[in-house]
């Protein structure tokens, strides 16, 4: 998620409907992902994206991911001194 989120920062997130834009962690083929929301497909499939294409993997290579792979949306971030 480079540039917003670099190795070492930390997050706090909460359990909350996902809107576009939010970042999210999310529970892809059992690693735990931070990426962005960018589109909201109804019922409840989400559209992630990192903020960076051309390092990211995102939901062009695995698709649009339900909402119960979504662990919560990122309210605070904890920059490392890194």
């Amino acid at each position: 998620m480079a540039p917003t989120l670099r190795e070492g920062d930390i997050v706090f997130a909460v359990r909350k409907k996902p809107r576009v834009g939010d970042i999210v962690i999310a529970n892809i083929e059992g690693r735990e992902i931070i990426k962005r929301v960018k589109r909201v497909n109804p019922p409840a499939l989400f559209y992630l994206v990192g903020d960076n294409p051309a390092e990211s993997t995102d939901s062009r290579v695995f698709g649009s991911v339900s909402v119960s792979s979504l662990f919560g949306v990122v309210i605070k971030t904890f920059k490392s001194k890194k």
